[in-house]
């Protein structure tokens, strides 16, 4: 199951972006992008992993010391894992309660640590290492995650992207990330960043990510 769970985390990474269109530039009159931000990718993979035959729920982790983080707890033979496919960026490895685990991916280097109930997780890219989120592993009721879900654009929380674009997915062997307005590109053994002007966001999207988002202008 663990190794069909993280095929589905791949494919995930690989077809539905992250992306906070909705939040930046409201509803699109007309196709909507797949994907969105964590709440958005975490329910849409909850659903696909209980299709599977997963033993999947919602949980919720910390950004900064604040609980502003959505994903997917599951059962594996009575342990426990942590399937972060809400992250903008490639966490693409299950993350244990029991054990702390360490893995590449695209250039970067995600590693956990076990402290009792939490675990804490790792990202490192160009030289730099950082606590990305924290994890509680006692369960909280799916309904109150629900809730906050439905409220989080209400609620008056400010997220790490509330403020400026972001657009993410794997592309072929890269990894890419569009923030404001650069875009970085990360392989195994390189990296590169291009400064875009605003007005060649829409195009760039099409053209990298292959998603057209001329409806949230229209």
């Amino acid at each position: 199951m663990i190794r069909k769970i993280e095929e589905l985390m791949y494919r995930h990474f690989t077809t539905i972006p992250f992306h906070n269109l909705d939040l930046i530039y409201g509803q699109p009159l007309f196709y909507a992008i797949p994907g969105g931000t964590c709440s958005d990718k975490t329910l849409a993979f909850l659903r696909d992993a209980r299709e599977l035959g997963a033993d999947a729920h919602l949980h919720s982790a910390f950004i900064g010391g604040k609980e502003i983080h959505r994903l997917v707890r599951i059962s594996v033979n009575e342990h426990t894992f942590f399937a972060d496919v809400g992250n903008g960026w490639p966490a693409l490895k299950l993350f244990s309660a029991d054990k702390g685990i360490s893995f590449d991916c695209f250039g970067m280097t995600y590693r956990t640590e076990i402290a009792g109930k939490w675990i804490r997780v790792f990202h490192k890219k160009q030289g730099k290492e950082s606590l990305q989120i924290e994890i509680n592993s006692i369960p909280k009721p799916e309904a109150k995650i629900r809730d906050q879900i439905n409220a989080r654009y209400t609620s008056g929380i400010e997220y790490p992207f509330s403020k400026s674009l972001r657009f993410s997915l794997i592309v072929g062997n890269e990894f890419l990330f569009l923030r404001g307005n650069r875009l970085e590109r990360y392989t195994t053994y390189n990296y590169s960043v291009k400064e875009l002007n605003k007005k060649d966001i829409a195009t760039t999207i099409h053209s990298c990510f292959g998603f057209d988002i001329n409806g949230y202008f229209s």
